[in-house]
C-alpha cells in the first residue's frame, strides 16, 4: 500500500509542477526514455515535452479523477483515469480545457518512480 500512497503523491506532484513552471521538478519526475502522447495525438520524448511545456503552453490547472493504480511486480505500476488540463499558448489568453483519460506507466530504477510513458486521448463526446 505504501507504493501505492507514493504514486498518487507524485502524480501530485507533477501537477504542482506543471503548473507552477517548476521544470526543473517535472524532468525530475520523467524517465529519460519517455513517450509522451498528448490528446492532439503529438508523440514526444522526454526533451521535446519539457521543450513544449516550458515554451508552447502554459498549464493553468490540472484536475484528475478516481486514479486506479495496477502494480505489475515492484518496479511498474500504470496509473490510469481521466484529467482536464486548462491551459492556453504562451503569449495567448483564450485558455482551453482538454478533458480525456490518461493512462501513465511508472517505473521503479535509480532515480525512484518515474514516468515512462503517458498517454492521453480526448474524452469522448
Amino acid at each position: 500500500m505504501a507504493a501505492h500512497t507514493e504514486l498518487l503523491a507524485l502524480e501530485q506532484e507533477r501537477r504542482r509542477a506543471l503548473v507552477e513552471e517548476d521544470h526543473g521538478r517535472v524532468a525530475e519526475l520523467f524517465a529519460d526514455d519517455l513517450v509522451y502522447v498528448h490528446t492532439t495525438g503529438l508523440v514526444q520524448g522526454k526533451a521535446d515535452y519539457l521543450d513544449y511545456a516550458c515554451s508552447a503552453v502554459q498549464y493553468l490547472a490540472i484536475e484528475r479523477g478516481e486514479l486506479q493504480v495496477r502494480f505489475y511486480g515492484e518496479a511498474l505500476a500504470v496509473m490510469t483515469g481521466p484529467q482536464c488540463n486548462t491551459l492556453q499558448k504562451r503569449g495567448g489568453d483564450q485558455a482551453v480545457c482538454a478533458e480525456g483519460f490518461a493512462t501513465q506507466v511508472w517505473v521503479r530504477g535509480a532515480q525512484g518512480w518515474q514516468i515512462s510513458s503517458f498517454h492521453a486521448t480526448r474524452a469522448a463526446s
